[in-house]
């Protein structure tokens, strides 16, 4: 995906979006389709501290072995014991359900009418044991779906910024899968600057820093591109495009207007997105380790706030994630120095679109008063770390660089700066939002706008899928290679 990247500042590496990676292990979506590139891909670091939960007068810390966090919470409430013993359990069986995943790797869109019946039959047989817990969402509904393990409020705080009851699971589900990996030594940008040599030996060509302005289209037929680069501009004639590009973009600015029904605009404008961020990029003076951060992600929140005002965008209610990616790669930094990245959800439209204007072009203007609101927002978030978990932390800021709504909306042109996308759930579902195949022929959606969800995986299975509709027309012989790659090789799938 467009956020796997990362920036260098004063020698210090910053990843822009990476949280932990998942399905990059050994038998992991990701790590299997890399491998199919060339075997010698970047290895991720296996995490086995993943997340600490801190809030009002408690920590609990999630490892590779969920059931240290399981024991820990039967001590702290006891009364508890048959429900947090029940709750596990169904993380096991979230766990067992998401192993068999694998198997919707290929996408719907490649495969045939009776292939696509049987393939329904088989997701609906797979997903059955889960389809009861994906039934609790929202402000009401999760809270539901928690009491029906237990019901002491200490013990629903650790999950108060949730806002579904898979998501409360899922992480412990991927934890007793062993499926949390840290990027590779180098951050994230090693991934991209791997798969950059992989396409210059395949004689391909990466053009940078260039804008899409056109797509040609003859007879509802997909016929060429053209861009600028430097004020010349070019055009590219080909017989199919992947666009890994912003879906409401493609549709709203570079394709004639009347090839695009609105209903398909509609169900966009409809459809749950995944907040964007505000994140922290922070250089320290000294280790991230002297500050006592570890090598977990932590996550800090008031159990006050209530459930859906965690991810308002408010910087005095949203939770905040804190990552110190130095204490495992000491490549990031300079010696005895370290760098911590914190987010924090984030919508476009705080403080009337962050105090910008919109230009002739429709850019947002970073003005003066866009400075001081993201300047103010982020005083917000070091004041609260400070609070909670160390208070010496802004005297040891030797830097610092703020992304907002708008800077991630800059530099992807996201739909409303959205880290990851339309979000899973059934509003999305019904709306039938995620697909691959365009009102347009040859032009296929080949980003994480093909699949609910976000993350590397959903890119990597968008990137694939995408390619396997390319090669069906275009050559069978390396489509039917890839397939039985991913069902042979990978019995799995």
């Amino acid at each position: 995906g467009g956020y796997l990247q990362g920036f260098e500042r004063k020698g210090f590496i910053f990843d822009t979006a990476i949280h932990w990676l998942n399905q990059f292990g050994k038998e992991g979506s990701v790590a299997h389709v890399f491998n199919y590139i060339g075997p010698d891909f970047p290895k991720p670091v296996e995490m086995k501290n993943i997340h600490r939960h801190i809030a009002d007068g408690y920590e609990y810390l999630l490892t590779n072995n969920p059931d240290e966090l399981k024991n820990k919470l039967i001590a702290d409430f006891p009364h508890e014991e048959k429900g947090i013993i029940r709750f596990f359990e169904a993380a096991k069986v979230v766990a067992k359900v998401s192993r068999k995943f694998p198997q919707f790797f290929i996408s719907n869109e490649t495969k045939s009418g009776l292939e696509k019946s049987l393939y329904k039959i088989k997701q609906l047989r797979i997903i059955f044991p889960i389809i009861k817990y994906a039934l609790h969402g929202g402000e009401k509904g999760v809270e539901k779906g928690l009491r029906k393990f237990f019901s002491d409020e200490k013990l629903l705080g650790i999950f108060r910024s949730e806002i579904d009851l898979l998501s409360c699971l899922f992480p412990i589900a991927w934890a007793y899968n062993n499926d949390y990996q840290n990027p590779p030594i180098g951050g994230s940008q090693v991934i991209p600057e791997w798969l950059e040599t992989k396409i210059d030996k395949n004689e391909s060509e990466i053009v940078l820093s260039a804008d899409v302005f056109k797509i040609d289209v003859e007879g509802g037929v997909f016929k060429g591109v053209k861009y600028r680069k430097r004020l010349k501009e070019y055009e590219v004639k080909a017989k199919h495009l992947i666009a890994a590009c912003d879906v409401d973009v493609l549709y709203r600015k570079l394709l004639p207007p009347e090839l695009v029904p609105e209903k398909i605009k509609q169900r966009l404008d409809d459809s749950e997105l995944y907040s964007s961020s505000v994140t922290l990029s922070i250089a320290l003076k000294c280790k991230a380790e002297d500050l006592g951060f570890g090598d977990e992600m932590i996550q800090m929140f008031n159990e006050n706030t209530p459930r859906m005002e965690h991810s308002s965008g408010d910087p005095h209610k949203s939770f905040i994630s804190i990552l110190a990616p130095s204490v495992r790669d000491k490549t990031l930094a300079p010696e005895n120095h370290g760098t911590l990245n914190i987010f924090v959800p984030a919508w476009m439209d705080y403080g009337n679109n962050w105090g910008t204007s919109l230009n002739a072009k429709g850019e947002y203007d970073r003005n003066e008063a866009y400075k001081q609101i993201k300047e103010e927002f982020a005083q917000i978030i070091i004041d609260r770390i400070e609070k909670e978990i160390c208070p010496n932390l802004r005297e040891n800021i030797l830097f610092y660089e703020v992304a907002t709504p708008i800077t991630y909306y800059r530099y992807t042109h996201n739909k409303n700066g959205t880290m990851m996308g339309t979000r899973p759930g059934r509003k999305n579902m019904q709306l039938r939002v995620s697909h691959y195949q365009t009102p347009v022929k040859n032009i296929v959606i080949g980003g994480h706008w093909a699949e609910l969800g976000g993350g590397v995986p959903i890119a990597v299975k968008a990137a694939y899928n995408a390619s396997l509709i390319v090669l069906k027309d275009q050559n069978k012989n390396e489509y039917k290679k890839m397939v039985d790659y991913i069902r042979n090789d990978w019995p799995s799938a």
